[in-house]
């Protein structure tokens, strides 16, 4: 049966009461960042059994369960830089892909290299909060002067440099992870573009994913599909569901819907679930026909009044979520 879950921030780990809420209104699964493992941070992305398993033993105390651990980009950074560390750096990522096999986290998240790290603070696409229906606020995203054509600016790698050095982390992830029965999931750029100010990108589309999984064909690398970057594209989703799914390769989905599309509008805004341009019962009844079995995350969160902390948003979205999977698979059993 597909499940609900949400991610969680090292900041969670301070807010028991936080924890005790995701719990109270049905979330059973989480979706950390390494970050939250003491080390991790300090070493460079590696960490330790004991400290990990401190980290889960928490969240198990308030029924919660890991489903997906994190890499973070900032510590993948300098390989896809091409830095003299990278060596140490897919050591330590193959150590960290062991321990965490060992202690059997069923997903580990690997970084996209995203334009936006090497953008200086406030380039990129323009992001502005919106109003929607009782003047809630929603997040609203324009690439179109971002993504004209450009020269690429010097320092940065190339599109084929970018590839080598992605293969590179999988080659060093995903065979460990295959031997503990782990899968290793990429979530792709957003916004899902080929470059952003002449700074390339490269897992943006769905021939870029056929790509990644003809380079990497272990049935252990698959995708965290974000329903909202995938339809930003101006790619059919359901067709990539039925793709990604019949070859077993969904691993974890992001379930946000979105208003427009780039190549149609150069801009897309970031909705309610029920406001958008899918129908988001589709969806799941897709997600649901590919026998899909994982973890479904309402992902972003709009801004809703008397609701500083977005909690009252994110009870909107499980409950909005537990009702379209009751609906088409039954109500959850214990």
């Amino acid at each position: 049966m597909i499940k609900i879950g949400t991610r969680i921030s090292p900041d969670w780990m301070e807010r028991p009461d936080d924890l005790a809420y995701l719990k109270q209104i049905g979330i059973d699964y989480v979706d950390i960042t390494l970050d939250m493992v003491d080390g991790y941070t300090r070493t460079g992305g590696r960490i330790e059994k004991d400290a990990l398993e401190k980290v889960m033993e928490e969240l198990d105390s308030y029924g919660l369960t890991i489903e997906r651990a994190n890499f973070l980009s900032r510590e993948l950074m300098p390989v896809y830089l091409g830095d003299k560390s990278s060596a140490q750096i897919l050591e330590n990522a193959e150590h960290t892909s062991d321990v965490l096999g060992a202690v059997g986290i069923p997903l580990l998240g690997v970084q996209i290299f995203s334009a936006g790290q090497m953008l200086d603070s406030g380039q990129g696409a323009e992001y502005s909060w919106r109003q929607g229906r009782g003047d809630y606020e929603y997040l609203h995203i324009d690439v179109r002067e971002a993504i004209k054509e450009a020269p690429r600016p010097e320092g940065v790698p190339t599109h084929d440099e970018l590839w080598e050095r992605l293969i590179s982390i999988y080659q060093a992830v995903t065979p460990i992870a295959e031997t503990h029965g782990m899968n290793v999931a990429m979530h792709g750029n957003d916004p899902p573009v080929p470059s952003v100010y002449g700074i390339p990108q490269i897992l943006y589309n769905q021939a870029a994913y056929d790509r990644l999984f003809r380079e990497v064909p272990n049935p252990n690398n698959g995708v965290t599909f974000c329903v909202g970057t995938r339809y930003e594209s101006g790619e059919d989703v359901f067709k990539m569901i039925k793709r990604f799914g019949e070859a077993k390769r969904l691993f974890h989905v992001h379930f946000r819907n979105v208003l427009g599309t780039i190549p149609a509008n150069g801009e897309y805004s970031e909705v309610a679930p029920d406001e958008g341009d899918l129908n988001m019962a589709d969806v799941a009844r897709a997600l649901h026909d590919v026998d899909y079995d994982g973890v479904i995350d309402y992902d972003h969160v709009m801004r809703l009044i008397n609701d500083p902390d977005g909690k009252r948003y994110i009870a909107y979205c499980v409950g909005y979520m537990r009702g379209i999977l009751n609906a088409i698979q039954g109500p959850k059993t214990a």
